[in-house]
């Protein structure tokens, strides 16, 4: 029956049922004892048990010592309790209290065990989501040849995956007269919670020391009201101010609004390495060096500081400025970016 099938279910659900043989020997005693009683439980003594399981099971070679320690492992469970514990002849009671009370226990003790599984699942998780294939890989060359071999090329996938590989040969090794390029043609980097912490690399790598430059395309405005991506929009508005800070203290953080045709999209360091971005959704980077490509590297590198010089700081935009680049008054990207001319409502 399908309510039979529940039942087991649930009974394995919390640990009563197992399926090994020991733990069917247990039920069938338990359900022989559960049988014996009356409405009103009464006690029963071992011997009463064990003459109605042997009656029951004529066949059976188990001996009296067995019967006592599956008793001793239902009492301990509590699926069983004993009558005057201290009493010289114990007696047993099994109802449908006692079976509730072993049923908590052992609910009890799964759930601790499957917390302390999950938590040790979770730093499985995080250590393996936190670790660079790329960096691994050359570790175990120098550690089996004792050369050291370097990566010249890539193909990351996903944004996790890309912040990682940014993060390994940019970010956190980004020192003072350092130049870190990126071109964003999307807003996730402002708009996003996640990204927004991942954002905060680049601004630890220009607190460091090094200039960043981060080139956001106008085309970013075309995602408004209607678009699908959700964010916490005072997010937004604290990462401006943060920039604001930033640019205030002298520290080498600047965001420009470029108003011009796509081009290269890409995270660089100085003219070593770059990630180039093949797909925004999902996406999906080319990870190379100048010893793999260095014209390619040279060209993009002289493109974007093209691109900056004609771009304008997101610091310093003016509302007709905004206006120009096709942004809807009192929309979202203007709510955001508080232009400067823009009154303020009293």
């Amino acid at each position: 029956m399908a309510t039979d099938e529940g039942i087991k279910e649930a009974l394995k659900l919390v640990g009563f049922m197992t399926g090994d043989k020991q733990e069917s020997r247990s039920i069938n005693l338990l359900n022989i004892i559960l049988k014996m009683q009356t409405d009103r439980p009464i006690p029963l003594t071992f011997a009463n048990i064990y003459d109605h399981f042997m009656k029951k099971n004529p066949e059976s070679k188990l001996s009296k010592a067995w019967v006592h320690r599956v008793l001793k492992s239902l009492v301990d469970s509590q699926i069983i309790r004993v009558e005057s514990p201290t009493a010289h002849r114990k007696k047993y009671i099994a109802d449908v209290n006692t079976v509730m009370s072993g049923l908590e226990k052992l609910k009890s003790d799964r759930i601790k065990e499957l917390e302390a599984q999950s938590s040790e699942i979770e730093k499985t998780h995080t250590k393996l989501s936190n670790l660079d294939c790329g960096d691994l890989a050359q570790q175990f060359i120098k550690t089996t040849t004792g050369t050291q071999q370097k990566i010249r090329s890539r193909i990351v996938r996903g944004v996790e995956e890309l912040h990682r590989v940014l993060r390994y040969n940019m970010l956190d090794v980004a020192k003072k007269g350092d130049t870190i390029r990126a071109t964003v043609l999307w807003l996730g980097p402002f708009i996003d919670q996640d990204a927004l912490s991942r954002t905060m690399r680049f601004i630890e790598a220009a607190r460091r020391g090094a200039e960043v430059r981060y080139m956001v395309s106008t085309d970013v405005f075309k995602l408004q009201e209607g678009t699908d991506i959700t964010f916490k929009i005072e997010d937004a508005k604290a990462a401006m101010q943060q920039i604001s800070e930033l640019r205030k203290s002298g520290i080498k953080f600047d965001v420009r609004l470029y108003d011009g045709p796509k081009t290269y999209n890409q995270v660089s360091i100085n003219k070593d390495n770059m990630a180039l971005i093949i797909t925004e959704n999902p996406v999906t980077a080319t990870w190379i060096t100048k010893d793999f490509n260095p014209n390619l590297i040279d060209n993009a590198v002289k493109t974007f500081d093209r691109d900056w010089k004609r771009a304008k700081s997101l610091l310093e935009l003016t509302p007709k400025d905004l206006q120009s680049f096709g942004v809807t008054p009192g929309g979202l990207i203007s709510d955001i970016i508080k232009p400067n001319g823009e009154e303020q409502p009293d």
